[in-house]
């Protein structure tokens, strides 16, 4: 009964597989694009690292402290004279 159940699930895969084979035909890639693709894909790609601009802007607001550091204690002279 076993060898049974499993010929008939054997049948319906095989059944399955030629309804597919049937109904899906293979696709051949264009040969360029496929080379293209290799090459792409062995190639070691180069990375390139952005320069952070966090060095730019602390730059800009240390300046603008200092500036205004100064103008207020260029203020306080000129007031005391």
């Amino acid at each position: 009964m076993e060898s049974k159940m499993n010929d008939m699930n054997n049948n319906n895969m095989f059944g399955l597989e030629e309804k597919l084979s049937n109904m899906l035909k293979p696709v051949m890639p264009d040969p360029v694009f496929m080379n293209n693709l290799k090459t792409k894909l062995a190639k070691t790609p180069a990375i390139l690292i952005e320069k952070s601009k966090r060095r730019m802007g602390i730059l800009v607001v240390g300046a603008g402290l200092f500036a205004g550091a100064l103008t207020v204690w260029i203020i306080s002279k000129l007031k005391k004279s």
